[in-house]
């Protein structure tokens, strides 16, 4: 079996794959037995002229003769070699975003039947929650945009994109795609599911973890740990005492009084970051200037961009970028505003958005485990003001650019809705002039980014302010053997496809 890559087709093209790659290897069509896509990306490096690029997995009767093109194809394999057997059937786990849900569908293949705790709602009670806020302004400050079941991803783009393709990346795929994803996933390079397709799959988790005996417990807050030799002896959740042989926890970035109950018994430490702002721009100007305007883009899909720049000593990037999509208030505190993107499955929205960051870490924040995560309040409750409760502070780039206020109004997405203010003053000069630099850079490549563009502010939880530590080899925390931090919140991935991928390996540790 073959690994053959860089297989160009145009998008205007029904291609014929076979002959297709029966011209590039130089070898008969019917030598080619069998072949599957296994990635395929679009490139739009020339615009009105866009292609797929694919790479092909292909079964062949003659011998090929190898090159960076050509190589043997190799299935991922697993790699993880320390397991840890337990006696108790019913591990706890402590949130129910991706690493928690595909922790316990990694445990539930070796038998046990985990109970599952989360600070927020059922899926069903949780979309209530968030659409009394966005509508109401009504926040439930333990069931919103960030807590409940899914986590911060039900309400996003639904991005799967990760840095491995792994053993377990692609188990996480097999399990999205039986659960209602499209088998296009498999091999996309820029998969999505849109909030409205996580919403289905997560539920459908759901039914198959109960029906294999898992539990799941809403509303139910972890709130101490008590600590003996080195180890969890017991838990307190809701005000009752629990005896859990082991612990996952698999919390989300946004679990604030979580990271401060475990900063005084458990080995942690503050981690860079990044914040800065949402930029909405019309998506027919995104697709004019990234794809051009002669594109079948029923074929591509809306145009997305991603943009970097090094500007005085920091990164300067795009972030989660949704084409089609909308700017949601994503708050979990009272009296504080936090801004997200997300969008359906179609993303068939008017409006495209991107967060802008920059980098920060401890010459902005200071030192301290949590020091980080202080930074980030201090910025959200800035942002909120009582005239326009948990409405967006707004300003046009252009504006931004020039530290002039913006006077018209502005159309946006956001809901519940936006209020004019100086976003220079958000953030300390050094990064909103970072954020500047980098802006003058994306212009020069986009003309025009800066002129369409309106800022939406905060953008603060990008990833965790926190790492728990961990042990590289068997999962443990640095400070207690029967505690296991896993996915976004805990600081080891980012994202659901890398928070989901974490978790089903530490899940897949045990064994009874």
């Amino acid at each position: 079996m073959y690994q053959i890559r860089n297989i160009i087709i145009p998008i205007s093209k029904k291609p014929d794959l076979f002959k297709t790659l029966s011209y590039k290897l130089h070898i008969p069509t019917d030598a080619i037995k069998d072949m599957e896509i296994i990635r395929s990306s679009l490139d739009a490096r020339t615009k009105n002229q866009l292609k797929f690029n694919l790479t092909l997995k292909a079964d062949i009767s003659t011998k090929l003769k190898l090159n960076n093109d050509v190589q043997i194809y190799q299935e991922p394999q697993p790699y993880l070699l320390e397991t840890r057997k337990i006696s108790d059937l019913s591990p706890y786990i402590i949130g129910a975003g991706p690493a928690g849900l595909f922790a316990a569908l990694a445990l539930i293949e070796k038998g046990f039947q985990p109970y599952i705790f989360d600070r927020g709602d059922c899926l069903e009670k949780r979309s209530q929650n968030v659409e009394d806020f966005w509508n109401n302004g009504v926040l439930d400050e333990e069931s919103n945009v960030q807590f409940g079941e899914g986590g911060a991803g039900t309400f996003s783009d639904g991005k799967l994109t990760s840095r491995k393709s792994d053993y377990y990346t692609n188990r996480v795929t097999k399990y999205l795609i039986k659960f209602g994803a499209k088998d296009e996933i498999n091999y996309k390079a820029l998969p999505h599911l849109g909030t409205d397709g996580i919403r289905k799959i997560v539920l459908n988790i759901r039914k198959h973890l109960e029906s294999k005996g898992c539990r799941f417990f809403w509303k139910h807050k972890l709130e101490n740990l008590k600590i003996q030799n080195n180890k969890i002896s017991s838990v307190s959740i809701n005000g009752e005492i629990h005896n859990p042989e082991i612990v996952i926890m698999a919390i989300g970035n946004a679990a604030r009084d979580t990271f401060e109950m475990l900063s005084h018994t458990t080995a942690m430490e503050s981690k860079p970051f990044a914040v800065g702002f949402r930029i909405e721009h019309p998506q027919d100007f995104i697709n004019d200037t990234f794809y051009g305007n002669q594109n079948d883009f029923s074929i591509s899909g809306p145009a997305t961009y991603r943009l970097t720049a090094k500007a005085l000593n920091r990164g300067v990037y795009s972030f989660c970028m949704c084409p089609g999509g909308q700017i949601i208030g994503a708050s979990s505190e009272k009296n504080s505003v936090v801004t997200n993107g997300m969008s359906s499955s179609g993303r068939n929205g008017k409006f495209a958005n991107s967060a802008i960051l920059a980098s920060v870490n401890e010459k902005d924040y200071g030192n301290g485990i949590l020091a980080g995560m202080k930074f980030q309040r201090k910025i959200e409750e800035k942002c909120f003001d009582l005239k326009y409760p948990y409405f967006a502070p707004f300003q046009t780039a252009k504006d931004f650019m020039k530290s002039i206020p913006t006077k018209r109004k502005m159309e946006s997405s956001y809901n519940p809705g936006v209020f004019s203010s100086d976003l220079n003053s958000i953030y300390p000069s050094a990064i909103a002039n970072a954020i500047k630099t980098g802006m003058k850079v994306f212009e020069k490549r986009t003309n025009g980014f800066i002129d369409k563009g309106i800022f939406l502010a905060p953008e603060t939880r990008t990833s965790s302010p926190v790492r728990i530590l961990r042990n590289n080899k068997d999962f443990t925390s640095q400070s207690h053997s029967n505690l296991f931090p896993c996915g976004e919140g805990s600081g080891y991935a980012g994202g659901i496809m890398s928070s989901a991928a974490d978790g089903f390996k530490v899940g897949s540790i045990f064994e009874k």
